[in-house]
């Protein structure tokens, strides 16, 4: 259920309670979190009331569809948009701006969790994990094969792109691996970061870190800028044997040159979290390998980087410490504001109160 829950302790104390709408359903314990909260209207039972729609004060955006100005408009009362996350490349922050609707994010409390994921998904792809967790399930396995060996990791050089708080926590376990860490970023980090980080080692040059990687983690945001990033000639400095880890977004990466580096053998693997569209049709190269060159070499995970129920539950409270700012009449800086929105608040505006998360707002 969504409309009109309402716990017995905040109707007995009058609280207000936001109206909101989502766009679908959340996790059962996060979605119970919000229940409890906000009267909860969901996208598509009232997309074409307009009065339900102009009854919402905020939108609180779950997937990955996009919000664009036409859905804006939709909602003429909406005072922030909040989206549970931390990108929102599908979300129009300059159309909402030209609105004066504030748009949130939730950035720094999924790293841990996503790095983790990466790592994870490294040694998977290395030790080919999930194939040989099969074959020795499977109806004909009789014998080990001495002869299935898989990448060393400790000791091996990983190339991170994207030096962010997801990217230095990766960096921080690959140390733990006694890993070479190289790193491509827009700026360098200080001599001081680079130390802490296990001795990074910076690249501005992108083709002449891939040159030297034995593993290569993606770890940017998707931009105008980092769309299809890793193409062709990205493709062609790498190792022959090396192993491409994407837990970024999937249009950083150009697919179709992807598949044919695969075919080419100038690399040897590749893990994705994320691929583009979400999921791949069933007969995608990358997808229907089963009798082609790629069998065995690409591993997809369904977009589960920061999917433990800890971390998820924590976006919900940051999101929900977005919204509550957002609609606020005292028209506080949101604690986590995108960019895009940043110039709707004066320089040294107050920030509104994190005090579901607990977590420090961005200043």
């Amino acid at each position: 259920p969504c409309i009109d829950f309402k716990s017995k302790s905040e109707a007995a104390a009058g609280t207000k309670r936001p109206r909101i709408v989502i766009d679908k359903p959340f996790a059962p314990e996060q979605q119970q979190w919000l229940l409890e909260r906000a009267d909860v209207l969901l996208l598509p039972d009232i997309i074409d009331s307009a009065e339900a729609c102009a009854s919402v004060e905020a939108i609180l955006w779950y997937g990955h569809g996009e919000v664009k100005a036409d859905l804006i408009d939709k909602f003429p009362n909406i005072k922030v948009i909040s989206n549970f996350g931390v990108g929102y490349e599908f979300i129009d922050a300059a159309a909402a701006a030209d609105r004066g609707i504030p748009v949130g994010h939730t950035p720094g409390c999924l790293s841990d969790a996503v790095a983790d994921f990466g790592m994870a998904l490294l040694l998977a792809s290395a030790r080919d994990l999930v194939g040989g967790a099969l074959r020795a399930a499977g109806p004909t396995f009789d014998r080990i094969n001495s002869d299935d060996l898989g990448k060393q990791v400790n000791g091996a050089t990983l190339g991170i792109v994207g030096m962010g708080s997801i990217g230095a926590e990766i960096a921080r376990r690959a140390a733990a691996f006694k890993m070479k860490i190289l790193y491509h970023n827009r700026r360098q980090k200080s001599p001081e970061d680079e130390a802490a980080l296990g001795g990074a080692v910076f690249f501005s040059d992108l083709n002449a870190m891939l040159a030297q990687s034995d593993f290569v983690m993606l770890v940017i945001p998707a931009t105008a800028e980092t769309e299809k990033l890793m193409g062709a000639a990205q493709f062609a400095a790498m190792k022959p044997d090396a192993i491409l880890i994407n837990i970024a977004r999937g249009v950083v990466i150009d697919q179709d040159a992807l598949v044919a580096a695969l075919r080419a053998g100038e690399l040897s693997r590749v893990a994705l979290d994320v691929t583009d569209p979400e999921p791949l049709p069933r007969d995608h190269p990358l997808v229907a390998t089963t009798g082609t060159p790629l069998e065995g070499r690409v591993l997809i995970t369904p977009h589960q980087g920061s999917a433990t129920a800890e971390t998820r539950l924590m976006m919900m409270k940051m999101a929900f410490d977005n919204l509550l700012a957002g609609i606020d009449p005292a028209r506080p800086k949101l604690p986590w504001t995108v960019a895009e929105t940043e110039g709707l608040f004066a320089k040294g505006s107050p920030v509104g109160p994190s005090r579901w998360s607990g977590r420090e707002p961005k200043q």
